[in-house]
């Protein structure tokens, strides 16, 4: 899958390749970012990608899963997209708001906690397997960007933990104390037991009926068992919002998702329309 031309550090590469975002550049091209299998993030030039019968038709659209060709050049900021294949355009991602806030979130969040060409196997398989499993949901595609959530965190070094005392390591209760809400201590974490203090580290008080589901999406071993979780929607907003402050407090600079801000606009509006219109988790 290389070629390497000449002393200047040149070469062709192949790759399988995730769209992260596309923009027009003078009047011919476009710039496309994609998340790599070998280079991780990598930002291209795509000569005359906006001309009319141009060959990338959607190839380069946010969420395609590709296989790129590009000539490759050490110290540049944009490298040369020479060829582009569709592997998987994953075309209901578009059919449904649920699932275009689930695949946009996940492609925005690739963007924010990754640099450029450093290579994570790991992470761009979690990316392009959990598209495919929100194209392919036929309930709960939101469930599987929980899972995705969940997931991209261990990848990324800081893993939580929902069924131990990070304190104490003690296993949590179980159903009897149902109706105790209890603190996660976002530094280590993990929950705090009824007989451990949290201290004074950084907190985020939950009904131990989320900290359950939270438990179970980060055991469930696939996206498509993800899929297959019936989270209530006012349950879904609050395991949201309770990932994006944990990975925040963890990843320094990260900002709250633009995607979230926008669909949530969507559906407010859609819903004052048609006010029968179910809310999507």
């Amino acid at each position: 899958d290389r070629c390497t031309c000449g002393a200047s550090m040149s070469s062709i590469e192949k790759t399988e390749a995730v769209v992260l975002r596309s923009i027009p550049y003078l009047e011919t091209s476009k710039i496309v970012t994609f998340y790599t299998r070998r280079f991780g993030r990598l930002s291209t030039i795509v000569k005359g990608a906006r001309r009319s019968g141009s060959k990338y038709g959607s190839s380069l659209e946010p969420m395609s899963h590709d296989l790129i060709i590009v000539y490759k050049k050490e110290g540049r900021e944009l490298q040369t997209l020479s060829h582009c294949d569709v592997l998987h355009s994953f075309p209901r991602l578009f059919d449904d708001l649920e699932k275009m806030s689930s695949g946009m979130a996940m492609i925005e969040l690739i963007s924010l906690l990754t640099r450029d060409e450093e290579e994570n196997v790991p992470l761009f398989s979690l990316l392009a397997d959990s598209l495919a499993a929100v194209d392919g949901a036929t309930k709960n595609p939101s469930s599987v960007f929980y899972w995705f959530e969940v997931q991209l965190a261990k990848i990324l070094g800081f893993q939580p933990a929902f069924d131990r005392c990070a304190t104490c390591a003690a296993p949590l209760p179980g159903n009897d104390h149902a109706g105790t809400p209890i603190q996660f201590l976002l530094e280590k974490g993990g929950p705090v037991c009824d007989s451990c203090s949290p201290g004074s580290v950084r907190t985020v008080g939950m009904g131990r009926g989320m900290l359950r589901i939270l438990d179970d999406l980060s055991h469930t071993s696939g996206p498509l068992d993800a899929a297959s979780m019936d989270i209530d929607p006012g349950m879904g907003v609050r395991i949201r919002e309770f990932i994006g402050t944990y990975l925040r407090f963890h990843v320094q600079g990260l900002r709250p998702l633009k995607t979230d801000r926008v669909f949530s606009r969507i559906l407010e509006s859609r819903t004052s329309v048609f006010p029968d219109l179910p809310a999507a988790g």
